[in-house]
């Protein structure tokens, strides 16, 4: 009997690992089921390592578990092997599954975490072809779905379309990969160090710093490797999307989420060492953003609600909070905020030590100069945005026991805040937002939790400034790559984009200015 020859554009590629090798999955399970094994494995190690740094949120997450589809199961597995081939694994102690989980829409469905063995993460690998003609025809089928749900879901954001093509564009490739690695190490030592200054860092932020320490070259080499695996997939993930290979980005790696309408990608939660050495059509990139961005926000949204604005959002919250609160708007209007640091969003200020002169008009170094001189010279400016950070965004529960020097939280929200300013966030927190995100494209369509208000008005109101802005660079066909509220642009475009760019800010608000990403934030894990 003649079999017709199995029709496929391209070759699946996955990691053949040294810890559990496919000579070692092939003795086991056999020729046929070789490369599915090989490819579950694949996939369950770059959901991992994706996932690197997550140290609050879903525990299941934090302990390296991911999320795999009933359709990644039985499509990759095959659907006559896949439970045994689960069991088989789980026996052999390559994986861990979790299924306590139950699916939100349907509580009798569980759904599938599994953990794949650390002896994945720390063992070479290398990149090889799948040669099995039955698994590449379904990996290119399934590739052509994902990428067909796309279109269709994003159809009419013409933006994230548009991010999508840029980072086609784009590429990462560091010579130095050990030492930018080795120097990214050095940072988050010096972070770490000065976290435990914080009398503001949770138990539990505390006990983890406190605990890398007791053991220095295994926290260095566990955080080493992780960059270095990072890196690797992020470059495996840029491969396929080159070469129109969907099936991986299955998990949303382009996408607007939910909670302001943030819109991810494969840079997204990449740390600035690297992204210091990304191209855009084989150009080097500088990094632009928004100053002082939530803080910026927080004062245009405290002006906007003090001024007759024709915008449905900002009387929707006016509205709900003068009804919840059952107080004059004189009372609860943010106002002394505004007449406190109008001069510093307002580009305008410059303040004043006992010693010098400090000619920058930052919002976060003046706070922590407010506390003296001996102060500023303790605290990065980076330790206040943290710290503005979790005034803002924080659980009230959670910032009881928060003292700096001899302030209470109240004395110091008050500093921060003024004591408008102060009832506006508390006010903030205690309204009910229904459903003014949500949208076909995926917002969400529920009551929000109040205690996450301030978070998701001040992403939304990122997010909305930044599309304005994207909108405008695509319209005059510069490429770009943002991350939440930065913009990675090409050198050779960069004062032109600052030009135009600040135009635009200006006009939705003059305390508003783009500019040269400081190098001295961090981010990522």
């Amino acid at each position: 009997m003649k079999y017709k020859k199995l029709e496929y554009k391209n070759k699946g590629r996955i990691y053949d690992f040294e810890y559990y090798s496919l000579n070692d999955i092939e003795d086991k399970y056999g020729l046929k089921k070789k490369y599915r094994v090989g490819k579950f494995l694949s996939l369950l190690y770059k959901k991992r390592i994706r996932n690197r740094g997550i140290e609050y949120g879903d525990l299941l997450i934090i302990r390296g578990y991911v999320y795999v589809s009933w359709v990644e199961l039985e499509g990759v597995l095959g659907s006559y092997y896949w439970k045994d081939l689960l069991s088989d694994l789980e026996d052999d102690d390559i994986i861990e599954v979790d299924r306590d989980k139950s699916n939100r829409f349907d509580s009798n469905k569980k759904l599938w975490f599994i953990k794949i063995n650390d002896g994945f993460i720390d063992c070479k690998k290398t990149i090889v072809d799948i040669e099995s003609g039955v698994l590449n025809r379904y990996l290119d089928n399934q590739s052509v779905k994902v990428k067909n749900r796309f279109e269709k879901k994003y159809k009419k954001d013409d933006l994230l379309i548009w991010e999508k093509v840029c980072v086609m564009f784009s590429t990462l490739k560091i010579e130095n990969l050990d030492e930018v690695i080795e120097l990214r190490f050095s940072n988050k030592f010096k972070e770490n160090i000065e976290k435990l200054n914080w009398n503001w860092l949770s138990k539990n932020e505390r006990n983890k710093i406190e605990n890398n320490f007791k053991d220095v070259d295994n926290w260095k080499s566990k955080y080493k490797n992780d960059l270095r695996n990072y890196y690797e997939v992020l470059n495996e993930d840029l491969h396929n999307l080159k070469e129109n290979n969907w099936l991986d980005f299955s998990d949303g790696r382009f996408k607007r989420d939910g909670y302001g309408k943030r819109l991810y990608h494969l840079y997204s939660n990449t740390i600035r060492e690297f992204r210091d050495y990304i191209k855009i059509d084989d150009e080097e990139t500088i990094e632009l953003d928004i100053k002082s961005c939530f803080l910026s926000l927080f004062f245009v949204l405290i002006k906007d609600l003090n001024s007759d604005v024709e915008n449905k959002f900002i009387k929707d919250i006016k509205s709900k909070l003068l009804k919840e609160s059952n107080l004059e708007w004189s009372e609860i209007s943010g106002l002394d905020f505004i007449d406190k640091f109008s001069s510093i969003f307002n580009n305008e200020g410059v303040f004043w030590s006992e010693k010098n002169e400090i000619e920058f008009n930052d919002y976060y170094d003046l706070m922590r100069l407010s506390y003296g001189e001996n102060h500023y010279n303790d605290m990065s400016r980076n330790s206040y945005k943290e710290l503005v950070f979790r005034l803002l965004f924080s659980k009230e529960y959670e910032l009881q026991n928060l003292k700096i020097e001899n302030e209470t939280i109240d004395d110091i929200e008050l500093r921060f805040f003024g004591n408008n300013g102060k009832k506006l966030m508390f006010w903030l927190r205690r309204i009910y937002l229904y459903n003014w995100i949500s949208n076909d494209e995926g917002g969400r369509n529920k009551i929000h939790k109040r205690s996450n208000n301030i978070s998701l008005i001040l992403h939304y109101l990122e997010n909305s400034v930044m599309d304005i802005l994207r909108y405008e660079l695509k319209k005059n066909r510069f490429k770009y790559i943002s991350v939440f509220d930065s913009l990675i642009v090409k050198k050779s475009d960069s004062k032109n984009i600052l030009k135009i760019g600040n135009s635009v800010l200006k006009g939705i608000d003059e305390s508003l200015l783009l500019r040269r990403k400081y190098k001295d934030g961090w981010k990522g894990i």
